[in-house]
């Protein structure tokens, strides 16, 4: 799916999850939308949308996990609620002993998915003079693959990851146990060397 530049973050990840085979939506800076741009075709989707679960508030999302499925067309997508990282261990995925992460990371907030089929968590990160790092977690039962120009593959601690790139987004996927994991960061913030030791030090801290 198109990447809604202009979304809040929670409207990207519903307009993400929508699609079968899902595009891990990038962490990127919101820029104003250009006067007199014609809307793109996810956007219809994603507005179409926000008139069934009002998403447009967020307030929907606090109140708790969602258990209807909403279908428009061929798309489906399922709600989120925010929980605390020991909430979302109920999830029975990989996740992190402790909120902070080498180098300066802390969790400032984690999403919660659940479906008859799989489940995903997605955890948000942010340090000083940074624009945030997002992590995201998930079962098997859905295909996860983020959106990159190119990927390589390296190996951190004897685990096979793909470093992608995208403009100025990088992202490293890697399998862990029964799911798969993709961190995304800013480029420009962290380089192919730090994001491996990020890879390493999740490696250690969900061991």
């Amino acid at each position: 799916m198109d990447q809604l530049h202009d979304l809040d973050p929670k409207l990207q990840q519903f307009a993400d999850i929508a699609v079968a085979e899902i595009a891990v939506p990038p962490i990127h800076r919101r820029a104003p939308a250009a006067a007199g741009t014609r809307p793109s075709r996810g956007m219809l989707v994603v507005v179409t949308a926000l008139g069934l679960v009002l998403f447009a508030s967020g307030a929907a999302l606090a109140t708790g996990l969602f258990s209807e499925v909403f279908r428009i067309g061929n798309l489906s997508a399922v709600g989120s609620r925010t929980v605390t990282l020991d909430g979302a261990r109920v999830a029975q995925l990989p996740l992190p002993r402790s909120p902070q992460l080498q180098g300066g990371w802390s969790v400032k907030q984690v999403e919660l998915t659940m479906t008859d089929v799989w489940r995903s968590v997605d955890l948000q990160y942010g340090r000083a003079g940074s624009h945030g790092m997002g992590i995201g977690v998930w079962s098997d039962g859905i295909s996860v693959k983020p959106t990159t120009e190119h990927i390589e593959t390296t190996t951190v601690d004897g685990v096979p990851v793909e470093i992608g790139s995208a403009g100025t987004q990088r992202t490293a996927r890697f399998s862990q146990r029964d799911a798969t994991v993709i961190i995304r960061v800013f480029a420009p913030e962290v380089g192919q060397g730090e994001l491996e030791s990020l890879v390493s030090a999740w490696l250690k801290e969900t061991g």
